[in-house]
């Protein structure tokens, strides 16, 4: 079945039959030779006899090479070889009812083709030839020198649409594809069902694309794969050297105008790329954008490990595109990317930032040719995937010399958010950024919502949800669909912050049905499953962002899935996934001031982490990094500095100072109706300093969520701690389980043997014990943090840890300065901090096999 293709199929059924030749023609991979075997499928029902050969490009040199390979005439003598080949071929076709299908037409030997054309005028038959499109393919049926046959009727093969090519791959893998992964592979292979096939093939073989207890196919990671080289390179096994080159300078750089494009590439080449469909033109406002097409061939160069190809073509661009003013200033800024130790991420790290140069270059270019609003805010998102001070202050000229009145409202409209952004986020000056939205309302018409959401959005992200914004937030049908999204996505992060998980769902399915959703649309779609405590589904969310990022050397996504990946790794309490996370996503360079509240979100659990693995240096750095954003905390989990800083207090044993800066953070959060992030604060504070006034307030502050969530649950079990109730503890721990907060489950079965050890509960010891073994069976050696908020769980120092053994084996501070080579001062210090960490009020209560010192 040729999904898809119907009528195309009857059509030429209808043409053979009627003796009119016909040409299928379509790029590598686009189901020609499929088409041709429907094609013969059909006739041969029909009582047709239907001669296939096909062209070998290898054995293009080689007279009749084609016709003897398929069984047609093998005579030895040249022109007696010619002669009896024509006559054998004369022969097969015989039959009224006959028909001559030459595939790969392109690669056919020129002694085969002029027997064909010579067997099919003297016969009388249609010849059905499938080949390369473009009229520099060589011209077959209707205009080669020397032929005479008839014009023929050419059958394009286009790209599937979305719909068929879901038909065309779920029946190819016998079960459904999940809507998100389907979007994947047809974005990625532009509709060509072959690239779309073998990238099925390759990610099944290797474990990218797994089959759910559900039956329906999903990615489980990035869909590239070293296996896809082969199909790739035959794709552009036609292409020269130049034309090569070409292609890769125009995916190095991504969507740039003709302009510049014209700068890097001859005309010719440019043509000749169009008519094999490896580039495709998209209007953009008034200027044309070109881009590189399918986006797999984009995935291969970047791929490639020719780092001196590589340099050459960037090199080439940067001579090309480069100028004497700021602009080049700004790109020959000292690279700032960060150490990475893993080759892997090292090579990832350099492609990421070889990619932001290019297109930073690009962009200035464009913008310095034009100052219009459209090459402005490309200019400038360019500019902020790496953000350093000489990219501050090139933002600022840009914007103050770029013509805001021109182009179009949306362009205007777009650059007027923009500009709010820059002044929000990163001049910290709200109320400029909030009066300039204001008054760049006149004449942007259907485009003003864009303002809206600009506005709503500075306001939810650093001072609370605004009065009345559901009125500014509403969204009509005669909106444009920019529009509708950026209202819709700006609505998502309210509902999400609020702890309105499923009507943030609701929203997100309303996006999903606009177009696909952006980076900042399935971050906050992830968080709310998360809330919802449907944990797989969030990591999946934001693994397969991850991974996608990584693949398209998208530092925005990295960063911001990133970012939703960590909490999720806090939520259920993965040590070793957040320790490889952080070096992966710090090892993208300084992050980007907006999206808002993932940089502090980035620092905050960053330095949480470290401290708590005894990274204490880490941690106050990061610590001191947070201090230096100075902005407010953000409406999400994790986007506070009270993470950072209240691990740091807990480590230096103040616990009820970090209790209260938990909770005081937290409330300043709800008032703000950041629901979401104010509980999980709130919670904390609980856990490290359980009160029942506090228990109180998170019970009425509760009572007006309205939907289950994971808080609730990890409310009861600290009811259930404080109140030492064994019971509830035990269900709480089984709840854990269930919804994959292995950390907190393990936590809450520690405690639960401690508990029943006290009161002598035999039988539920032993159930604790046999949960523990359980989770620990299951999970293998994977580490969980069990103790997380707790100051047993903060870890002393490695010196600290020599200090305390000394001191617990009788040595006094004089001795304990000797053998480490310490100042006697120092060792008292050390001893201070190891008591109070511990909890102990002398040096001969300090217990070496306690969680702080082991």
């Amino acid at each position: 079945m040729i999904v898809g293709r119907k009528q195309s199929l009857d059509r030429a059924v209808e043409l053979v039959q009627a003796g009119i030749s016909v040409e299928i023609v379509g790029g590598r991979g686009s189901g020609r030779t499929a088409f041709l075997n429907a094609l013969r499928s059909r006739l041969d029902e029909s009582g047709w006899t239907v001669v296939s050969v096909r062209g070998i490009a290898s054995l293009r040199q080689h007279p009749l090479a084609a016709l003897h390979l398929a069984g047609i005439g093998g005579g030895t003598r040249p022109a007696g070889g010619l002669h009896e080949t024509a006559e054998a071929l004369r022969k097969t076709l015989l039959h009224a009812r006959s028909a001559l299908f030459l595939d790969d037409w392109d690669d056919l030997d020129e002694s085969s083709w002029g027997v064909a054309v010579s067997v099919g005028l003297t016969a009388g038959v249609a010849l059905v030839v499938s080949r390369l499109d473009g009229p520099r393919a060589r011209n077959a049926t209707g205009g080669r020198p020397g032929s005479s046959l008839e014009s023929p009727y050419f059958i394009d093969m286009s790209p599937l649409r979305f719909e068929d090519m879901e038909k065309a791959l779920s029946a190819y893998l016998k079960a459904p594809i999940e809507s998100t992964t389907m979007s994947r592979i047809y974005a990625k292979s532009g509709g060509n069902i072959g690239l779309a096939v073998s990238m099925i093939d390759s990610a099944t073989r290797e474990g990218q694309l797994v089959r759910r207890a559900g039956g329906e196919w999903v990615a489980s990671r990035d869909l590239w794969s070293p296996a896809l080289r082969t199909v790739v390179e035959g794709y552009l096994e036609n292409l020269d050297a130049a034309a090569r080159d070409a292609l890769e300078i125009i995916a190095l750089v991504g969507l740039a105008s003709v302009d510049t494009i014209r700068k890097l590439v001859e005309w010719e080449t440019l043509e000749l790329l169009e008519e094999r469909s490896m580039v495709a033109f998209v209007e953009s406002g008034q200027s044309q954008l070109i881009t590189v097409v399918p986006p797999l061939l984009v995935e291969f160069f970047r791929h490639e490990a020719l780092s001196a190809r590589r340099m050459r073509l960037t090199q080439l661009i940067i001579e090309r595109l480069g100028t004497d003013d700021p602009v080049t200033a700004v790109l020959g800024e000292p690279d700032r990317r960060h150490a990475v130790g893993a080759e892997g991420e090292a090579l990832f790290v350099r492609l990421l930032h070889e990619r932001a140069r290019a297109m930073r270059l690009v962009t200035a270019t464009e913008w310095e040719a034009a100052r219009t609003p459209e090459n402005a805010v490309r200019y400038i998102m360019a500019l902020r995937q790496t953000f350093t001070p000489g990219v501050r202050e090139t933002v600022r000229r840009v914007l103050a010399e770029t013509d805001a009145d021109a182009g179009d409202a949306s362009d205007r409209a777009q650059l007027a958010a923009l500009r709010a952004r820059w002044s929000a986020y990163v001049d910290h000056e709200v109320d400029a950024a909030v009066r300039d939205l204001r008054d760049a309302r006149e004449g942007l018409d259907a485009h003003v919502g864009l303002l809206d959401a600009a506005e709503v959005e500075i306001e939810v992200n650093l001072r609370g949800v605004p009065e009345g914004f559901s009125d500014r937030l509403e969204v009509s049908d005669e909106m444009p669909d920019a529009v509708k999204i950026e209202l819709l996505q700006t609505q998502l992060l309210i509902l999400v912050s609020a702890a309105r998980f499923s009507d943030a769902q609701r929203v997100y399915a309303d996006l999903e049905r606009i177009g696909p959703p952006s980076t900042t649309a399935r971050v906050l779609q992830a968080i709310a499953f998360l809330g919802m405590a449907e944990q797989p589904s969030a990591l999946e969310i934001v693994n397969r962002g991850f991974g996608e990022a990584h693949s398209n050397l998208d530092i925005e996504g990295v960063r911001s899935f990133g970012a939703a990946a960590l909490l999720c790794h806090v939520y259920s309490g993965n040590i070793h996934e957040l320790d490889e996370l952080i070096d992966s996503v710090s090892a993208a360079g300084e992050p980007t001031p907006f999206p808002a509240g993932y940089q502090l979100a980035l620092l905050s659990v960053g330095a949480l982490t470290a401290i708590r693995r005894g990274q204490v240096a880490t941690g106050e750095r990061l610590v001191a990094e947070v201090d230096q954003l100075g902005v407010p905390d953000g409406p999400l989990p994790g986007q506070s500095s009270a993470w950072g800083h209240a691990q740091l207090l807990l480590f230096n044993g103040r616990t009820s100072e970090a209790a209260d800066l938990f909770w005081e953070s937290s409330e300043r959060l709800w008032e703000r109706q950041a629901h979401f992030g104010a509980l999980m604060g709130l919670l904390g504070a609980v856990e490290i300093e359980p009160t029942e006034s506090r228990l109180a307030a998170i019970r009425a502050h509760l009572r007006s969520i309205e939907e289950p969530t994971i808080l609730h649950t990890q409310a009861a079990f600290f009811e259930a701690v404080f109140a030492d109730d064994v019971e509830g503890i035990e269900q709480a721990g089984q709840e854990f389980e269930r919804t994959h907060r292995v950390g907190l489950a393990l936590s809450a079965y520690l405690q639960l043997t401690a508990l029943a050890e006290r009161l002598q509960d035999t039988a539920s010891v032993e159930r604790a014990a046999q949960r523990i073994e359980s989770i620990r069976r299951r999970h293998g050696a994977v580490a969980f943090d069990v103790g997380r908020f707790s100051s047993s769980a903060v870890l002393l120092t490695e010196r600290e840890r020599e200090v305390a053994a000394l001191a617990s084996g009788g040595y006094s501070n004089q001795e304990i300065a000797t053998r480490l080579v310490l100042s006697v001062r120092t060792v008292e210090s050390h001893m201070h901090r190891i008591m109070r960490k511990l909890g102990v009020s002398s040096r001969h209560a300090i217990d070496v096999s306690s969680p702080g010192v082991a």
